[in-house]
């Protein structure tokens, strides 16, 4: 695909729904619009069928529907592997029929709006440029779009509907066709799965915004004891909540487990449960969930839909927000966007509670206000940049948008120091440029009252004083409040403004 074609297309014309799931081939990452996938699913029973394409498995009986399975690898002309216990297979809607496409692995949800569409080259791990519609970076990873429409050609499709009509009168399925999928689906609820210690538990797909691998969580103190932090994503600090905290689950103790996030959408809210793994995506019909068991008490009971029994195990159906204790909302909304709860937003409003983030150069404890941060990250590659003003370490590349790195500790007049695993950057915007801050590490969001805060000193350790504008005194010692806008001159600033604009201008 040419170039210039890519650029004219926006990424709704190719991911309509904004949201991608991601599956692996070879350690490569690729991505379908979520709308297309009908549900995911473990590898099992799948039946060989004599004289059909090389690529064609077989079919599966799913819920009395006869689905054809593709394999991946010898669509895309792969080397063929064997199943792992990792192995899934997609169920896709190609031109309006349900077929299943099998993956070597299922890694995420991910949301993909306003990004920007690059170029296929004439191979991806393999993968000829013909089954590809482009390629997107989200943070670091690059992952590669396929072309559902290219999977199958006429003559193909044709070929699957004689393998469909050559089995449909077998004893081992029922004859249902995909009309009678069509139906079905629709008036189904899909459900991401998710295992906590030995059990797996389901929400609606529809609360489901994005997701992601367990990012670095920021520790909050008085929090209720399943928040296990805070974490940053794009522009929104989200609460982070241990589910397995809440439910009526065995726990061992330890976190250790937790992988993957799973971000939840209400309305303007957003909030992440923390999970051990993603296991599938299933569709539920309403005669199929099954009261919560009797053994547990009423108000735990409370807190699911009910309970769906699957071919290997049994899965509890989840009522997010009942899950969430009523009086720790307003707690949970102070450390994010408000949930639904209209007492809890009240709550947030009245109070005097001023959220900071605070972060440390050496011995000492700064803070921003919350509002002003868009995001922390682990503090990787920062590139210099010739002609940069001298005050700019260098550059970071973010998800696609470059933006300027500043050191504290050398603006400060504090000698530099090797970065370490706790070192951060802070996503910040300055002179309106967003801009990266390296700290040597990020402590917490802690709220302190604003009426309680003090004129700073004259002079403090760090020789920081012109960029303090208040002084908190907790528990755990003295946090300085910083001033973001004073952190440059204004010659200073303008230098920054100056600079990155003349490199978009130059970009474009």
């Amino acid at each position: 695909m040419p170039t210039a074609d890519l650029q004219t297309r926006n990424i709704r014309d190719l991911v309509p729904s904004g949201q991608l799931v991601t599956f692996t081939l070879d350690s490569v990452e690729f991505g379908l619009d979520i709308d297309r996938v009908q549900e995911i699913t473990p590898r099992s029973g799948i039946t060989p069928v004599p004289g059909a394409p090389s690529f064609v498995l077989g079919v599966v009986n799913l819920r009395g529907i006869i689905i054809p399975v593709l394999d991946s690898r010898l669509r895309f002309h792969l080397a063929p592997a064997e199943p792992t216990p990792k192995t899934r297979i997609i169920i896709l809607n190609l031109a309006g029929q349900p077929t299943g496409l099998q993956v070597d692995s299922v890694a995420e949800v991910v949301r993909v709006e306003n990004l920007t569409i690059l170029e296929t080259p004439p191979l991806v791990a393999g993968v000829r440029s013909d089954y590809l519609a482009g390629m997107v970076t989200v943070g670091s990873r690059l992952i590669t779009l396929i072309d559902l429409d290219k999977i199958l050609d006429s003559s193909e499709f044709s070929q699957r509907e004689l393998l469909l009509e050559n089995n449909s009168g077998s004893p081992a399925f029922g004859g249902v066709g995909s009309d009678g999928y069509q139906e079905q689906v629709e008036t189904e609820i899909p459900y991401v799965t998710f295992a906590l210690g030995r059990e797996s538990f389901g929400v609606n797909l529809q609360l489901v915004e994005e997701i992601i691998e367990l990012p670095p969580v920021t520790k909050v103190p008085d929090a209720p004891k399943y928040v296990m932090g805070v974490i940053c994503l794009r522009d929104q600090v989200l609460p982070l909540l241990d589910f397995i905290q809440l439910l009526p689950v065995e726990d061992d103790g330890t976190t250790a487990h937790r992988e993957m996030v799973i971000l939840l959408s209400f309305g303007e809210a957003r909030v992440g449960i923390a999970v051990d793994g993603i296991q599938e995506i299933i569709r539920v019909r309403d005669e199929d969930v099954l009261p919560p068991p009797h053994t547990l008490s009423e108000s735990e009971a409370a807190k699911f839909e009910g309970v769906v029994v699957r071919s290997d195990r049994m899965v509890s159906l989840l009522k997010v927000l009942d899950v969430i204790a009523g009086e720790d909302q307003a707690k949970i909304a102070a450390l994010g966007t408000t949930l639904t709860d209209r007492r809890a937003q009240e709550a947030v409003v009245e109070s005097h509670d001023l959220p900071l983030v605070v972060f440390r150069l050496g011995d000492e404890a700064y803070s921003l206000r919350l509002h002003e941060v868009r995001e922390i990250i682990m503090a990787g590659l920062v590139t210099p940049v010739p002609r940069a003003p001298s005050f700019i370490e260098g550059v970071l590349n973010l998800r696609g948008e470059v933006m300027p790195v500043i050191d504290l500790r050398d603006r400060f007049g504090l000698p530099r120091k090797e970065r370490t695993s706790l070192s951060r950057i802070i996503i910040t915007p300055i002179g309106g440029v967003f801009t990266g801050l390296v700290v040597d590490s990020v402590d917490e969001v802690k709220n302190v009252d604003q009426r309680k805060l003090e004129e700073p000193p004259r002079v403090t350790a760090a020789g920081a004083n012109a960029y303090i504008t208040k002084v908190a005194r907790t528990e755990a010692g003295v946090v300085f409040l910083l001033d973001i806008q004073q952190l440059l001159t204004d010659t200073e600033g303008r230098q920054l403004v100056e600079s990155f604009q003349s490199r978009k201008r130059a970009e474009s």
